[in-house]
């Protein structure tokens, strides 16, 4: 919820634009990434509802933080950090929610963002839609080439689905690129699949240990902003 100090230091006219919202349920379409963008509603809203949200988070209010986050995407459908934070949310096991409207909407705002599409796959992928997850991400990456984190969840994902060789070749373009976790090697390495060079491991039946609970690297957890 917006704090009372926060709307005190709001301009008349956009406090009544923020409550008017809230309260009526307005949906503002406002792109994100639109070179014309209004840069102080953008501040006021964020200002108001996004480190309230991540703070609500840590604290594990969760439907608190929700809505602090729908008001976000209320007026910016593809904000990337309100997207990620509400399917952070979404994957607590006591707050599952259907998040097929919010990203509808999000690309509905811009389609051609690569971000709100590996956004949309980490969702799909938490909720083992595994087929729809792989899609997004390859839309992702056929938006952008270069996305660390597209390269990455894909290949979480055809390990999960057992496409070993997919997965590598993944996880190859995502380590080239700057990728930090550790998980998706290591998982393959655990299995016996790892093929750093592209070709079959010298051994199959050996695996190297992983680091300490490095297998269980969320693909949440690979989101960022591409």
């Amino acid at each position: 919820m917006t704090s009372r100090r926060a709307l005190a230091a709001l301009p008349v006219g956009m406090f009544a634009l923020l409550v008017a919202a809230t309260a009526f349920g307005q949906v503002i379409d406002n792109d994100y990434y639109s070179p014309q963008r209004d840069n102080n509603l953008l501040r006021l809203v964020e200002n108001a509802h996004l480190g309230v949200a991540e703070q609500k988070i840590r604290a594990k209010y969760y439907n608190y933080a929700r809505g602090d986050i729908e008001f976000i995407l209320r007026f910016y459908p593809n904000h990337p950090r309100g997207l990620q934070l509400m399917v952070h949310v979404c994957s607590e096991p006591d707050q599952r929610c259907d998040l097929q409207w919010v990203f509808e909407k999000a690309i509905a705002t811009n389609p051609k963002v690569a971000g709100t599409y590996v956004a949309e796959g980490i969702y799909l992928h938490g909720i083992k839609r595994y087929g729809e997850a792989i899609k997004a991400y390859q839309h992702a990456i056929a938006l952008d080439a270069s996305s660390m984190n597209a390269h990455y969840n894909l290949g979480l994902a055809y390990l999960d689905t057992k496409q070993y060789d997919l997965a590598n070749l993944e996880a190859g373009h995502a380590y080239a690129l700057g990728a930090q976790l550790p998980g998706l090697r290591d998982r393959l390495k655990r299995l016996g699949k790892w093929k750093p060079d592209g070709t079959a491991p010298t051994d199959p039946d050996a695996t190297l240990p992983a680091a300490p609970g490095s297998e269980h690297d969320a693909a949440s957890s690979a989101l960022k902003t591409n």
